[in-house]
């Protein structure tokens, strides 16, 4: 079968989870087109090379800011982002034709559906959070994500219809109608490892500047507070370095054989709380201590809901005391994910008929 398998580039999060669909996809022999955008293409080459072909698209502008203001924002770009969908429609029904596709599956890109073909939406954040959860501005993203959406097959939300991780993002809608939802659970591209937990903190620092460099001088104004082997990925693309200080071994960025050794190493996982990150904590069962992005709604709902529920601490980065906080985040009981990545994939691969 052809696919075309389209993905936001909102960050990384999308292309990463999407990893492990790609290479089952390509393992079970169909033939693949990778449809993104500049660090998430990049990313998904360094991975796939040549076992898939890709097309670049454009980015949509994000809402998010580390300064107030969220509903103006999105106000602002949602023109915007609508104009931009409709000429990627228009793109989409190109590739479909010329390329002879068979099925879309579109990770959070509104655009990339046809009428020729079966088109699938992987999509966890169908309301936007309003600050201060305003139930008028809540409504007003959950209606536009819907008239966005209603062109696709199925919503595919990974995520637990029960014991959810990522909360009201995707539960308790207003417009969505349930029989067009399908909660597969968690998308995630590491792998549980046998090895001795020998890290005690692992920081990961991601995310667009200026916010993650204000994370990075803030954890490590504090690391010292901190007793026990540190590991720290800076998130930095680009040319790799190690650097050792004092108990931390620093490390510009981590492929993917480091990070998932790291990660599975580490006895805790200190980040931001993006949702691939919360799914990534969840697939290999680490502690983790989350710390929202200023501005960023849907972090900032996450960590919140996660800290209710008991699965994870996280505290709003002006307030960090690096000491204490890992200290708290210790008794928060993790995620028990009822199956994981693979059965993932198995849920997904049977809605969309690529199961064999």
């Amino acid at each position: 079968m052809k696919i075309l398998y389209s993905m936001c580039s909102w960050g990384l999060g999308h292309a990463t989870r999407g990893l492990p669909v790609l290479r089952r996809m390509i393992k079970d022999g169909h033939e693949v087109t990778v449809y993104t955008y500049g660090r998430s293409l990049e990313l998904v080459k360094s991975e796939l090379k040549d076992d898939a072909r890709y097309i670049e698209t454009v980015p949509y502008p994000s809402p998010y800011s580390d300064k107030p203001g969220f509903a103006c924002r999105f106000l602002k770009v949602a023109p915007k982002i609508t104009l931009l969908i409709r000429r990627e429609a228009k793109e989409v029904d190109k590739i479909v034709k010329d390329g002879k596709i068979d099925l879309i599956i579109s990770d959070s890109r509104f655009g990339s559906y046809s009428r020729e073909v079966p088109s699938y939406l992987i999509f966890h954040q169908l309301r936007f959070i309003a600050p201060y959860r305003l139930a008028i501005g809540e409504m007003a993203t959950e209606f536009y994500n819907h008239y966005l959406q209603n062109k696709f097959a199925k919503i595919v939300v990974p995520d637990y219809e029960e014991n959810s991780l990522s909360g009201d993002l995707s539960h308790n809608l207003r417009y969505f109608k349930r029989e067009n939802i399908e909660y597969i659970g968690i998308l995630s591209d590491f792998e549980k490892m046998d090895v001795e937990n020998d890290i005690d903190y692992l920081f990961s620092i991601s995310g667009p500047e200026p916010t993650r460099t204000d994370l990075e001088n803030k954890l490590f104004s504090q690391m010292h507070l901190l007793k026990g082997s540190i590991a720290v990925s800076l998130g930095k693309p680009g040319a790799f370095t190690k650097e050792v200080r004092g108990n931390a071994v620093i490390y510009s960025f981590l492929e993917k054989a480091r990070r998932d050794e790291l990660m599975n190493r580490a006895k805790m996982v200190v980040s931001r709380s993006g949702y691939t990150t919360v799914m990534d904590v969840a697939e290999i069962d680490k502690k983790a201590f989350f710390i929202p992005t200023p501005g960023q709604t849907e972090q900032l709902y996450i960590a919140d809901h996660l800290e209710k529920s008991g699965f994870f601490h996280s505290v709003r980065q002006p307030k960090l005391k690096l000491d204490t906080d890992t200290s708290d985040a210790l008794r928060y009981k993790g995620f028990a994910p009822p199956w994981k990545t693979a059965e993932s994939i198995e849920k997904l691969f049977k809605i969309t008929g690529l199961s064999k």
